[in-house]
């Protein structure tokens, strides 16, 4: 299956989607920033400079935070999108955390990270539903055929000495012979 066909495949779309979720956490985390920031020196302007302030502070960070939401707004320009159809020899490592709730032992929830570990020791990471992980583990590993998957102390150590040593395949081979 060619590299443009899995970017129309169903796994993706779940990708896609949650990288949508994360884009709307931001912007509505940004905008509550923003509004709390506003209300801070709306209430304490008369009364406390020091809470005048860090409401200024709040409403500038929260501003600066929806504009860069709006400068990368689609999920194709999300950073994971662009390394994944434009730099894929990027990604060296794959894998994924499963965190499930179970107050007094009963479950009541679970998500799932995705970690993209990259060649230069940066990460990116998505959060999605536990059930499309798999999906989504499957066709990443088609289309990243050089990365390693899945989690061991071991890669971790490797990825910290040199992420280079976790490529699989013809660029492995070249560094070892």
């Amino acid at each position: 299956m060619s590299s443009e066909k899995l970017f129309i495949h169903p796994a993706m779309l779940r990708l896609r989607r949650a990288i949508r979720r994360e884009l709307r956490l931001k912007l509505f985390c940004s905008a509550a920033l923003w509004g709390a920031g506003l209300t801070l020196c709306l209430a304490f302007f008369q009364s406390s400079i020091f809470l005048t302030v860090l409401g200024l502070a709040c409403a500038v960070s929260g501003i600066r935070l929806t504009r860069r939401f709006f400068e990368f707004r689609r999920v194709d320009d999300s950073r994971l999108m662009r390394l994944l159809r434009y730099h894929p020899g990027q990604v060296v490592w794959a894998y994924s955390v499963v965190t499930q709730r179970l107050p007094f032992g009963l479950r009541v929830g679970s998500s799932c990270t995705l970690y993209l570990k990259l060649i230069d020791g940066d990460e990116v990471t998505v959060s999605l539903p536990e059930k499309d992980a798999r999906l989504v583990s499957h066709l990443l590993n088609r289309l990243l055929p050089h990365a390693t998957f899945g989690y061991t102390r071991d890669r971790e150590q490797w990825f910290l000495a040199n992420p280079e040593l976790l490529l699989r395949g013809g660029e492995q081979e070249n560094t070892e012979g």
